[in-house]
């Protein structure tokens, strides 16, 4: 169970704070709930699919909590420490870049972003991520590639 939740705790919150909206609490909530129904489950039957059963409880979860919670603004806290990193310009290009990116991702449908975080951030396989979302598999490749096609043209024009 350790080498579990050391392989997915990071995927796993990363993929629940951007469904809940930069919501790290709750995030945190949902993917401890995923590990606890993982502790209930009966593991010989998820083990060859164990990702793709994670992030669809944790998906599932999430959804629950946001039917359930009413609005609450988002509090963004930031935290600068100093960093013996590259150079500042170099730092600025590479976080405008990645804003830009940020930006044009956030232009994708809902359901492109999500494919696109379940392949990219969870590393799942298209099967996988079918399984997520409840697409079929060829949905989801036409769905990541219309994604990163619109993503290639929209970084091309700017």
């Amino acid at each position: 169970m350790e080498s579990i939740v050391d392989r997915f705790e990071r995927p796993l919150l990363a993929y629940a704070t951007r469904m809940m909206h930069g919501d790290r609490q709750s995030a945190q909530d949902a993917v401890q709930e995923t590990f606890l129904r993982l502790c209930r489950a009966d593991r010989r039957k998820i083990r060859s699919r164990l990702a793709a059963w994670l992030f669809f409880v944790c998906r599932t979860r999430v959804i629950d909590m946001q039917r359930t919670k009413s609005p609450q603004p988002i509090e963004a806290f930031e935290t600068t420490l100093p960093d013996p990193g590259p150079p500042a310009e170099q730092l600025a290009d590479e976080s405008e870049q990645c804003d830009r990116l940020a930006a044009m991702i956030d232009r994708l449908s809902d359901r492109q972003q999500e494919i696109l975080r379940l392949r990219m951030q969870g590393g799942l396989s298209y099967r996988e991520i079918a399984e997520v979302t409840g697409l079929t598999v060829n949905n989801v490749g036409v769905q990541l590639h219309t994604a990163v096609r619109n993503l290639r043209q929209a970084f091309a024009t700017q």
